[in-house]
């Protein structure tokens, strides 16, 4: 591990709650406007019903720094692009742009209190990981690498 690594281990995770407090924000406040349902039914729905599929990005992102934050080894690099992912998906500036999160995101960021509440405290976390690094072919090189690594996870 070089001198300009060190364990993110701590901030990952602070990252991945911040994000699942959001989750959980928008679960209570989309839960307004559906039937009531069980625990179980209501993740099954999350996860096979169309209407909850804009939330995928989201979920699976928690579930992709939790199994980095596990890494012991992960450079600062990977975890900037980590943090510069999470921020793209909650701004929708940078990259990857998920247009469909974001336009639910949005309206509910922008109407449902608790939901802009977590959203900031989110943001707050996210800036405590590594900035990217300056060079667009170091950028792309750790982008590269958060995206094998999420995929290896997946599959």
């Amino acid at each position: 591990m070089s001198d300009g690594e060190r364990l993110w281990a701590k901030e990952l995770s602070e990252s991945s709650a911040a994000l699942r407090e959001i989750l959980g924000a928008i679960i209570r406040s989309e839960q307004q406007y559906t039937p009531a349902q069980s625990p179980l039914s209501l993740l099954r729905a999350i996860q096979e019903d169309p209407n909850w599929a804009w939330l995928k990005p989201l979920y699976q992102l928690v579930a992709d720094i939790d199994h980095a934050a596990d890494d012991a080894e992960l450079p600062a690099t990977e975890v900037a692009a980590i943090g510069a992912h999470a921020r793209a998906l909650l701004s929708g500036v940078g990259v990857p742009i998920e247009q469909t999160f974001l336009d639910r995101y949005r309206p509910l960021l922008q109407n449902e209190p608790i939901v802009a509440i977590t959203h900031g405290n989110a943001m707050r976390a996210l800036r405590k990981l590594p900035p990217e690094p300056e060079t667009e072919a170091e950028r792309l090189h750790a982008h590269h690498q958060w995206t094998m690594r999420r995929k290896h996870h997946r599959s």
